[in-house]
């Protein structure tokens, strides 16, 4: 096979991927203009004969909940990535600069601790909170967050740490600089890749998530992914609803992957040449 051939072979197989991945995008946006009763037509429209922007202003009517669940979500998320961030960080610089005893074992460790299905710590955790009177709280969302995140987010930036000049850190340490003046003033600017990077992921991971708050969260932190489950009844399911609020979610999500794919790519290949 020619160079052209083979060059046209690859763009028509990353077409036809990139049309699966999209395709399932494209019908959301397209049901979340329909009524209900088109929703359950054969066989079903593509593009809607009366488009309706009722699915979209019913979810922001007064009670309808929407706006307070797009609230905690932000919330939530973003108070759970600056605290990986303020968690892993320092950790990260320990565990590759200072190289404690144990090292070895300790990133095994938290390598391990991802492979553990969420659902073990979340039966335990549901019981501790209620004893504890955090159940139902958006504090009680930030710290579970943070706490499955941070072993995450210390592993990749353990990575970034790695490419780091050590030479510049050494003459700051000679120039009468303090640890955490060097981490704050030197480490840290250099860090800002491997930092966003991190953030990414955990807000992404935060403002996703779904086992969790289906069980930690009541009626006054529900998020967003909670809030759409609710379309979803014995009867029926409400699609014009639910695809037009899976639609706003997702709205977020596309314009951070698009803007900042770039960190996104940086952090999946971090570590990938240099261990």
């Amino acid at each position: 096979m020619t160079a052209p051939l083979r060059a046209s072979a690859r763009y028509l197989l990353l077409s036809v991927a990139a049309l699966a991945a999209i395709l399932p995008l494209l019908w959301t946006l397209s049901t979340s203009f329909k009524t209900q009763v088109q929703t359950q037509t054969y066989p079903p429209a593509i593009i809607p004969g009366h488009p309706t922007l009722s699915n979209y202003t019913g979810l922001f009517a007064a009670g309808g909940g929407f706006v307070s669940s797009a609230l905690t979500s932000v919330a939530v998320a973003a108070a759970a990535t600056v605290l990986v961030l303020c968690v892993a960080f320092p950790c990260a610089y320990a565990l590759v600069r200072m190289r404690p005893h144990g090292r070895r074992a300790l990133i095994l460790v938290i390598m391990l601790a991802q492979t553990v299905p969420a659902i073990v710590f979340v039966i335990p955790l549901y019981s501790l909170s209620l004893k504890v009177g955090l159940y139902d709280t958006t504090v009680l969302l930030v710290l579970v967050y943070a706490g499955f995140l941070t072993p995450f987010a210390t592993i990749l930036l353990t990575a970034f740490v790695r490419r780091l000049p050590v030479e510049v850190e050494e003459a700051a340490l000679v120039d009468g600089a303090s640890r955490a003046k060097l981490l704050l003033r030197v480490v840290l600017p250099m860090m800002r890749g491997g930092l966003a990077t991190a953030a990414i992921f955990a807000a992404l991971y935060a403002w996703n998530e779904f086992l969790i708050p289906v069980i930690l969260a009541g009626d006054f932190t529900r998020p967003l992914t909670i809030f759409v489950a609710s379309f979803v009844t014995q009867k029926t399911i409400e699609w014009g609803p639910l695809t037009a609020a899976v639609s706003l979610i997702l709205l977020p999500v596309v314009v951070v992957v698009l803007s900042l794919q770039r960190h996104l790519v940086t952090g999946l290949t971090a570590g990938s040449i240099k261990g």
